[in-house]
């Protein structure tokens, strides 16, 4: 039995791992701003019925003393409970942390990669982190780096298709879905084509495929031949991107091409390929183009305002273009990925570093005027 209060953003990575695990859920909160200090002397009477609590720090609204009062007040009462700490935006070295150790809670995490922590999370609540591996939380107090705090994203879509057959978009898709892994996600490449590529990879790269049917590499989940019910197995996982090898527009599926999140074309920029580019805009109405995000393969860069003024009619911002990879396994430089998907990702500077920066500029600006007082 398990108690866990969560971040809406790892809800469903904490979930998951709870479900794999086989642990009921007695109670959840999930929030971004849950008191914990005060849920703790509310209900700490009803501990004693479940095995562990996993708290996610950055749910919590709390100051660090009142977090470790909390802490201290659960491990008083229920010496044999189960506490797991999640903090994805400390690191060693942060004081929570330190005081958690010394308490003997050593089921601690760190990362914000969400592949990572639902692994780690198996391990805690499974079996439990060894005194070893909480050792490094021990340390003494050094000045921490916040990391930037991850966007809530859960299962959104991805769609890639070609403007023809054999333009590269399995090669494409499985650099996407590198990108996005090496960006911290969960992430699922499904071939919803007949192309049998992925059936290929499995047999060339001796991988073992899991009883569902996938195999992984590069810690990306593979799923071969899958159709629209599949698809929906594959969304009972908790990945926070499903990145769709969907082969050749005119031939995809159109009703989950048109559900995806993202729709990406892959495109030719010769001028023999340009006719299937074409084809694109005659199946598609305008209103659906504007959402489209068109990747050109092999151009050269004198080419591509040309190519832009050209598809003028789409947003500026949806044109792009491939860089070359011999082998897209090892790859996970997909173009332009952090415009595209900005929306997803984590903003570039700390809120604490804009803060400084404008109050820098305030202090300055006030500092100009008494100059020139």
């Amino acid at each position: 039995m398990i108690i866990y209060l969560a971040n809406p953003t790892f809800d469903q990575t904490i979930a998951g791992a709870i479900e794999d695990t086989e642990q009921i859920v007695f109670s959840k909160i999930v929030e971004n701003d849950v008191d914990f200090a005060k849920y703790i002397k509310t209900n700490i009477a009803q501990f004693g019925q479940i095995d562990m609590i996993i708290v996610d720090l950055s749910a919590c609204r709390n100051t660090d003393e009142e977090i470790i009062k909390a802490v201290e007040m659960v491990r008083s009462m229920y010496d044999n409970l189960r506490i797991i700490i999640f903090a994805a935006y400390k690191k060693a070295g942060d004081d929570v942390l330190l005081q958690c150790c010394n308490m003997g809670i050593w089921n601690i995490i760190t990362t914000d990669d969400f592949r990572e922590i639902r692994e780690e999370l198996i391990q805690c609540i499974t079996v439990g982190k060894t005194f070893s591996q909480a050792l490094k939380y021990k340390d003494a107090k050094t000045d921490v780096t916040i990391k930037h705090e991850k966007k809530t994203v859960y299962k959104k879509l991805i769609g890639v298709a070609g403007s023809e057959t054999n333009i590269g978009v399995t090669h494409n898709a499985i650099v996407l879905a590198n990108y996005l892994r090496k960006k911290g996600f969960m992430v699922a490449l499904a071939e919803m084509n007949d192309s049998a590529a992925f059936e290929a990879i499995c047999k060339d790269y001796d991988e073992k495929q899991f009883a569902e049917g996938y195999y992984t590499m590069g810690g990306v989940d593979y799923w071969p031949a899958v159709d629209t019910e599949c698809l929906v197995q594959i969304m009972e996982h908790s990945y926070n991107f499903i990145v769709l090898d969907m082969g050749a527009y005119t031939e995809c599926d159109r009703i989950i091409w048109e559900k995806a999140d993202e729709k990406i074309i892959i495109s030719g920029s010769k001028a023999w390929e340009m006719d299937q580019t074409n084809s694109v805009f005659a199946n598609a109405s305008q209103e659906a183009l504007k959402s489209y995000i068109f990747c050109f393969n092999f151009t050269q860069e004198q080419d591509y305002d040309a190519i832009r003024d050209g598809m003028r009619q789409l947003k500026r911002d949806n044109v792009h273009f491939l860089k070359y990879s011999e082998d897209p396994f090892s790859n996970h430089d997909f173009c332009d990925g952090d415009d595209i998907f900005a929306k997803y990702l984590p903003d570039d500077e700390p809120e604490e570093t804009k803060k400084s920066f404008f109050k820098r500029m305030r202090k300055n600006g006030q500092k100009k005027q008494k100059d020139t007082v």
